[in-house]
Order: C-alpha cells, then sequence, then structure tokens
C-alpha cells in the first residue's frame, strides 16, 4: 500500500529504489521523530519517503 501511494506521488521505482528509500526515511523517522517521542502520520511519513527519494537523486518531489 506504501508503495502505491508513493508511486502515485513519485512515478514507479525499482525494486532497489523503493527499498533504499525506506531505508533512508525509516532512518529518518527514527532519528528525528521517535528519539524525541513525536509521532508520524501516513501523510508525513509519504513526505518524508518523498524527500529521500528526491535526495537520492532519482527523482523530484511534486
Amino acid at each position: 500500500m506504501f508503495r502505491k501511494i508513493l508511486e502515485s506521488k513519485l512515478g514507479p521505482m525499482t525494486n532497489t529504489q523503493f527499498a533504499e528509500v525506506m531505508d533512508l526515511a525509516t532512518t529518518d523517522i527514527r532519528v528525528n521523530r521517535v528519539n524525541f517521542g513525536m509521532g508520524t502520520s501516513l501523510s508525513q511519513a509519504v513526505e518524508i519517503a518523498a524527500r529521500c527519494f528526491a535526495a537520492l537523486g532519482r527523482g523530484k518531489v511534486a
């Protein structure tokens, strides 16, 4: 489900790209949100993953 949401926003991704984006996003959420006691909604997680995708240099955030 999460991959479909991301692909609808960013376009198609390979399995490798998705795995890299999820690894970066998970690390980002853990370090910057969970450790400070903050929650993360689905829309926030999608936005963080989109930024990670852009940071990998493989796409533009819409």
